[in-house]
């Protein structure tokens, strides 16, 4: 067969080929596709309405000045709910929309819950919108707690998909016609808006009764995914080198007789009782001083897993102002945390607002002269009783968002403050304190920008204010910075030259294993940062924490997935205990991180105890036995 006839005779064959592999490709797409819708919207009853006409608002002052329905690009829904909030004057802290239920829910069903929202606008700390959803259980049309499903979240720029699945185990207040069902009149879906001002564009909401013969963990459920999260990320590496290099130093220990004659195969236990590293906690007189079960429980496990102490509220500029200068509680709990080795900071002696500055001070708002001197006085005021008690003080809070007062007195008023500050308490540590320095710079007003909280640092440095440390809250929302970026904001603030503490960590979200798995990473980048000096979480009791949600034991001390990360790097990972043996030359060697330690040497029914600070560029003692 020639060439020619060759081509001529297997050429149709190849077109069949070629079309039946464009066949199988649509048919696999296909397959694909409608798993992907498969596991977007499970099988089940739909029982809330579709779109935006049964949504009732609930709590605002005129709804219809912060409602709309707007049009939406690249997305499978046109149109989106726009709920504006930035200039609502109501005083009700609880406002948001109800979208009643339209069927019944039995005892054991599976629900799945679904939507997407976006933040256009926020004034909260983490720049992120934030909202509750509840499916509400009802007694006689008002509300009884618990509600059925209770989940935070919160959003950023992006378009997030909320996914939900949940299970009604209880019915504790069921309609009485029939005790296992719940009528749709007894129970209804709320979205509860955040009491920060914001903006929030919010997707028709799909709510799926699955029934009873589903298992929940088969149902779609949102991950949160953030930059760095992969197992092999490549920041992981280099943070565990710069652990060993920053957090660590070489503890060499030499044990000898009397004699000065060296002792072999003497037993030696090294504990660490502090580590240089702060990890701390906001708490309150109530729970330090308290005598019921739970404070006890509390105290124990302050002193077992957190080194340094914020008072939470006492010392905030407005209430201590309230309480004319009786300290008498804040004192002795101070003084039980120096007792118990637990360092002790001070939050907060100027918060430049009127909102948080005592009662009256804006009267002074046009009278420059009496509002320096007040300002001065209180910050002597508050100092005095505490010197030599606290170990630091945040001076000034949040200039980034609070700056009324600094915009009538000018910036260098703010160096003022600190020379103050220092003149009253010569031996403390002075913060700033913000809660920008994680924010993105694109998208974003200048006073939420994180350059904002660097320049202030910077303007107050090279002013000559005695600035020592620098402390960046860290509220962590539920579309959270990723880790790369965190570092990259360490380095950058870090320029400055001082010190930097994260000084009022949480994470706002009900999703235990993003928290658990943030908590490390975030934790891992920190303490790898050779500028970080400590790590302060904003509470961690779900029976006294201000996001009951955040907390890391809740509140009957079952410890949470967050906590069990927690406790095991400050009290496992990143802590030293060591026992071994002295070599024939009378010497034990170990590695181990920077802090201060009890070193307890036996031999031959002799023992003795000697204590030491182990820093990162090493130490060597001699124990006399």
């Amino acid at each position: 067969m020639n060439e020619k006839s060759f081509k001529l005779t297997t050429c149709p064959n190849k077109m069949k080929i070629i079309y039946f592999k464009k066949i199988i490709f649509l048919f696999l797409t296909f397959l694909f596709l409608m798993n992907e819708i498969y596991a977007q919207s499970p099988d089940g009853k739909f029982i809330v309405s579709d779109g935006f006409k049964s949504i009732l608002p609930y709590g605002f002052e005129s709804s219809n000045s912060f409602f709309e329905e707007v049009s939406v690009d690249g997305q499978p829904f046109a149109k989106a709910l726009r709920i504006n909030t930035i200039n609502q004057k109501s005083q009700s802290s609880d406002y948001g929309v109800i979208i009643p239920v339209t069927s019944p829910i039995t005892k054991g069903d599976v629900l799945w819950l679904s939507f997407k929202a976006r933040c256009i606008k926020s004034l909260r700390e983490s720049g992120e919108a934030l909202v509750e959803v509840r499916l509400d259980q009802l007694v006689n049309g008002k509300y009884q707690w618990p509600s059925y499903l209770e989940r935070g979240f919160s959003v950023g720029s992006d378009w997030v998909e909320v996914k939900i699945p949940f299970q009604i185990t209880t019915l504790l207040f069921h309609s009485a016609e029939n005790t296992n069902t719940i009528s749709p009149k007894d129970m209804q879906l709320v979205l509860r808006i955040d009491k920060y001002p914001q903006i929030i564009e919010i997707s028709p909401i799909k709510l799926i009764n699955c029934g009873q013969n589903v298992a929940i963990n088969d149902l779609p459920r949102t991950v949160v995914k953030y930059d760095g999260d992969a197992p092999d990320a490549s920041w992981r590496k280099l943070a565990n080198e710069r652990i060993e290099k920053f957090r660590k130093g070489d503890l060499i220990i030499k044990v000898i007789g009397k004699n000065g004659s060296n002792i072999p195969n003497a037993s030696v236990k090294v504990r660490m009782i502090r580590n240089e590293f702060n990890w701390g906690t906001a708490t309150n007189s109530s729970l330090l001083l308290g005598d019921n079960q739970s404070d006890r429980i509390y105290r124990d496990t302050l002193k077992r897993y957190f080194n340094q102490v914020v008072i939470e509220n006492e010392l905030k500029w407005k209430y201590w102002s309230k309480s004319g200068g009786n300290f008498d509680k804040t004192l002795k709990s101070v003084e039980w945390l120096n007792k118990n080795n637990i360092a002790a900071r001070g939050h907060v002696m100027v918060w430049p607002s009127w909102k948080h500055s005592p009662k009256g001070l804006d009267s002074l708002k046009n009278e420059n002269v009496a509002l320096r001197k007040a300002i001065i006085s209180e910050i002597q005021t508050v100092a005095k009783p505490f010197i030599g008690k606290l170990s630091e003080w945040d001076v000034i809070n949040e200039p980034t968002m609070h700056h009324e007062i600094i915009d009538i007195l000018g910036k260098n008023e703010m160096v003022k403050w600190f020379k103050e500050a220092r003149k009253a308490l010569p031996e403390t540590k002075l913060f700033l304190n913000d809660f920008t320095m994680f924010h993105q710079q694109e998208n974003n007003r200048e006073s939420l920008n994180g350059d904002y909280f660097y320049n202030t640092a910077k303007y107050l440095i090279d002013n000559g204010a005695p600035l020592d440390v620098i402390g960046e809250q860290a509220h962590i929302g539920g579309t959270p910075p990723g880790i790369p970026f965190i570092l990259s904001r360490l380095d950058k603030f870090a320029t400055l030259k001082r010190p930097i503490q994260i000084s009022e960590f949480d994470i706002y979200s009900n999703d235990d294993e993003f928290k658990a798995r943030y908590m490390r990473d975030f934790m891992t980048a920190l303490f790898s940062h050779p500028s970080a000096v400590g790590f302060v979480q904003w509470g961690f009791w779900e029976g006294s924490h201000w996001l009951p949600i955040g907390a890391l034991w809740n509140k009957d001390w079952t410890i949470r997935e967050n906590g069990k990360v927690y406790t095991e790097l400050v009290s496992k990972t990143w802590c030293t205990h060591f026992e071994g043996k002295t070599s024939t030359n009378g010497v034990c060697k170990l590695r181990g991180f920077t802090g201060d330690y009890e070193i307890i040497v036996s031999n031959n029914g002799k023992i003795t105890m000697q204590k030491c600070t182990l820093t990162n560029n090493g130490e060597k003692i001699v124990v006399i036995l």
